[in-house]
C-alpha cells in the first residue's frame, strides 16, 4: 500500500498536521482541544482528524507556510451548462491553480463523470430531469464525510453575457463558489 501525499489527502492525523504546520503534535492537540483548529474525533477512541480545509484555514490564519500542504487539483463536474462560457469563468478565477474541469449533459452520464473525477464543485442546470442535489451529495460523499459543493445554476449566461438580468448572474455565483473551494 503506497502513502498518499499530502497534496492528495484530505483528512490528516495531528501529527501529520503538526509536522505540514512545523509545530509539535501537542500544539495541534491543544489548538484542536480549545477550539482553533476544527475536526473531529474517530468514534469510540481519542485520536483527532482534521480535514484539509480547515487545517488550511488554521495555516492561513496563523500566517504558515501552505506549500508542504501541496495544491491539490480542483475537480469541477459541470451538468447541463454551455461548456465553453462555465469553462472561461471557472479558468479565469482559478488562476495559478490546478482545476480539471468534466461535463455531462444529463443525470446518467453525470453519475459516472462523477465517480471518476471526484469533484469538490458541481455546477448543475436544475433544468436537467432526474437531478437531485441530495441524492448526489449523498452518493459522492467520502467516508471522511467531506461532501462536494452543489450549486444549482440557470443557464442564462451564454457568450459573456448575462441573459436574464432580473436573475442572479451564473457568473459571479460560479465565481464564488470556485474561489471559496480554492480559499478553503
Amino acid at each position: 500500500m503506497s502513502k498518499q501525499s499530502n497534496e492528495d489527502k484530505q483528512v490528516f492525523t495531528t501529527g501529520e498536521a503538526a509536522k505540514i504546520c512545523n509545530v509539535s503534535q501537542q500544539t495541534i492537540i491543544r489548538c484542536f482541544d480549545n477550539g482553533r483548529l476544527q475536526g473531529f474525533k474517530v468514534p469510540g477512541s481519542r485520536f483527532r482528524r482534521i480535514p484539509r480545509a480547515e487545517l488550511l484555514r488554521f495555516m492561513h490564519e496563523n500566517n504558515m507556510e501552505t506549500s508542504r500542504l501541496g495544491s491539490a487539483c480542483l475537480q469541477v463536474l459541470v451538468i447541463g451548462l454551455e461548456n465553453d462560457s462555465v469553462d472561461i469563468v471557472i479558468k479565469t478565477y482559478s488562476m495559478g491553480h490546478k482545476v480539471n474541469i468534466a461535463h455531462a449533459n444529463d443525470a446518467w452520464s453525470a453519475g459516472f463523470v462523477a465517480r471518476e473525477c471526484k469533484p469538490s464543485l458541481i455546477l448543475i442546470d436544475p433544468s436537467i430531469e432526474g437531478l437531485d442535489k441530495r441524492a448526489i451529495i449523498a452518493s459522492l460523499s467520502g467516508k471522511n464525510g467531506s461532501a462536494p459543493k452543489v450549486i444549482s445554476i440557470k443557464n442564462n449566461y451564454q457568450n459573456g453575457v448575462n441573459m436574464q438580468p432580473h436573475e442572479a448572474d451564473s457568473k459571479e455565483v460560479i465565481k464564488q463558489a470556485v474561489q471559496q473551494l480554492l480559499t478553503a
